[in-house]
């Protein structure tokens, strides 16, 4: 009897944590609810008032009216089904997928890093993904975001450990929303440089939350829908458009199957500098708004020639002559990278699969991010660039070889990096990254641009054609689809980190006279914000 009463008062106290303490609301069609899932942070432990100050409940505030946030936390709970507490056998959990969410953000992980349950670490992704899986099946077909795990200052550990955290738990937090293409929200940077805000070194106080509350709200504000949603900016696809894993170094390139793909690197997470970038992914789509990741193409343990630590796969470019994709990634060949880059060749038959290393480029500069650029005679010429200098010149019809030196492009002004080379009404553009250093000495690289009657020069510089958006570096492509042209960029809108960036594309309008109009970045009151 009195196991029956208990079971009562805990699905009882579900119902009230759900409704964030007050009197449960019936269900209108016009409402958005939004489900959190997740251990003690999400319910609240360390705040003043849990049932008021947890970060959903605070979330709540934040949103008003028109959104039902529910609090589906439970203390000590793992994503682990084999871990110490599963979240799996809660009632907490039952209750989740009972809510009818429009939106769910699972929160778990922290828990999983303790000692007691890293033995089933390599489980982590698959229970991640089954769990995605059970909410993403729900009648109401929720968009589900999951969230890695805040940061711990908590000096024992063998308990909740930010070394385990940040080396496995949020990379396979990352690596399952890749899986189920999800979203990803990084929560690990909203705390780590507020440790009085973790009173206990792991909980954040009700400030804390209050800051993990503002990041989702900005977050869900900025991008109201998912991607791939129909509802769109302008016939386009949400800014970032790739969600589930950070992406940089934009490539983009329309192929004889009508398909635009993009070509990016990726920012690996624990970040690390720009070092610790690897494993390529192609995107593609045919209409601007759905995106499909045909997934991992190359990695720095295919290339026989490279730096045996790895890493170092910087901005990559791709072209295609006779039935065949050239896939050309700047790598080094030594620990001490200096002058040791090398233009590395990889090829497929295929767009987006299938790529194998053939070697590289012998006698290019030892310099990074190459550019591939097609002349209408079938003629390819290459560029690379870095530290001021901007390298052009031909490459043989087998694409892998020069035809003759490669040469400084005259004509720019404050050239950093990222050269992009594209053709309209019998002019050429060579698009880079400048140096820009902000008012309060910060750099923030802006974009520019020159123009040319001949691929390699010399060049007649004409401006800026992209703002600094809130990452300190830039890189772009530009392409014409049907119809229309595009620039695709980077920011770090989903992290607020510089080396955990995100691909975005907008449309791109020139003048009658050829010039280019500055490019008008979606959700840039978002940005500004940071």
């Amino acid at each position: 009897m009195n196991q029956a009463k208990t079971r009562i008062w805990s699905l009882l106290l579900i119902a009230i944590l759900a409704t964030g303490g007050l009197s449960a609301r019936p269900h209108k069609k016009t409402e958005v609810r939004i489900s959190c899932v997740g251990a003690s942070i999400t319910e609240g432990a360390m705040t003043t008032h849990p049932i008021t100050d947890s970060y959903p409940a605070q979330l709540g505030k934040m949103l008003g009216k028109g959104y039902h946030v529910m609090n589906f936390g439970k203390g000590g709970c793992t994503m682990l089904r084999k871990g110490d507490f599963p979240y799996w056998e809660r009632d907490e959990y039952k209750a989740a997928l009972a809510s009818n969410p429009d939106i769910v953000f699972i929160d778990l992980g922290g828990n999983d890093s303790k000692a007691v349950n890293r033995t089933y670490m390599e489980e982590f992704v698959k229970d991640a993904c089954e769990m995605i899986t059970s909410f993403k099946q729900l009648p109401t077909k929720p968009r589900v975001i999951i969230l890695t795990p805040v940061v711990s200052f908590y000096p024992d550990s063998n308990g909740i450990w930010d070394d385990v955290i940040q080396r496995k738990v949020s990379p396979a937090t990352i690596e399952a929303a890749s899986r189920m293409k999800i979203e990803v929200l990084d929560m690990h940077s909203v705390l780590n440089r507020h440790p009085e805000l973790l009173s206990d070194g792991i909980h954040p106080n009700t400030e804390g939350s209050r800051m993990m509350a503002q990041k989702m709200y900005d977050y869900l504000k900025a991008f109201p829908q998912k991607a791939d949603d129909e509802m769109t900016v302008d016939g386009m696809s949400n800014n970032p458009f790739i969600t589930h894993l950070y992406t940089a170094d934009p490539s983009a390139h329309v192929w004889k199957d009508g398909r635009l793909y993009v070509y990016a690197s990726h920012d690996l997470f624990p970040p690390r500098g720009c070092d610790f970038m690897d494993r390529y992914h192609v995107f593609s789509t045919d209409d601007m708004i759905h995106w499909k990741d045909h997934g991992e193409i190359l990695n720095s343990g295919q290339v026989p020639w490279g730096r045996r630590e790895g890493g170092y796969m910087w901005a990559p470019d791709c072209a295609y002559k006779n039935g065949t994709y050239y896939f050309y990634f700047p790598h080094p060949s030594e620990t001490r990278t200096g002058n040791s880059w090398k233009i590395g060749i990889a090829t497929s038959r295929k767009p987006a699969s299938d790529f194998t290393v053939i070697g590289y480029i012998e006698g290019a500069p030892s310099y990074i991010d190459p550019c591939i650029f097609m002349d209408d005679d079938g003629q390819a010429y290459i560029y690379n660039g870095g530290g001021g200098h901007c390298m052009g010149g031909k490459l043989k019809e087998n694409m892998t070889a020069l035809e003759g030196p490669m040469e400084e492009m005259k004509g720019l002004k404050d050239f950093h990096e990222g050269t992009w080379v594209h053709k309209r009404n019998g002019i050429y553009y060579l698009s880079y990254p400048d140096n820009y250093v902000n008012e309060k000495g910060k750099q923030y690289n802006r974009m520019h641009y020159a123009i040319s009657s001949s691929p390699l020069g010399p060049w007649e510089y004409k401006g800026i054609l992209l703002e600094a958006t809130d990452c300190d570096t830039s890189h772009g492509s530009i392409v014409e689809y049907k119809g229309e042209w595009y620039l695709f960029y980077h920011n770090c809108a989903l992290s607020g980190r510089g080396n955990l960036r995100s691909i975005c594309f907008d449309k791109l309008y020139y003048n009658e006279d050829g010039s280019i109009q500055i490019v008008e970045q979606r959700n840039k009151s978002f940005l500004e914000r940071r």
